[in-house]
């Protein structure tokens, strides 16, 4: 582990808050998985999940999606583990109405 890990790592154990360039810096250089969620207007919600030695973090922060808009690094790490769970999800799909006759046969199949 590079001083700069440890560094970074005595500074979150401590209480210390991050500064935007240690941020950026923990975001874009240690990430080891990058969740995008949803986009605004001018920018993408982010999370980065970054390794400091044995040790795993989440980043949150926001990607700028213009050459304008800046990336920005408000919120603090916060430390997370890693879990592998079975997950159901539902999907709605809407699909082209079709008109079936008592027997379950299509009538308008040609349209």
């Amino acid at each position: 582990m590079s001083d700069y890990e440890k560094d970074l790592l005595s500074k979150i154990d401590s209480g210390d808050r991050l500064s935007e360039r240690e941020l950026k810096m923990l975001a874009l250089e240690f990430d080891i998985e990058r969740i995008e969620g949803g986009n605004r207007r001018w920018q993408r919600e982010v999370r980065s999940i970054c390794q400091l030695g044995e040790r795993t973090f989440a980043v949150d922060w926001q990607e700028g999606l213009t050459e304008c808009q800046e990336n920005e690094f408000w919120e603090q790490p916060i430390e997370v583990v890693k879990i592998e769970r079975e997950k159901t999800i539902n999907v709605i799909e809407w699909i082209k109405k079709v008109e079936v006759d008592e027997n379950g046969k299509s009538i308008n199949s040609n349209k």
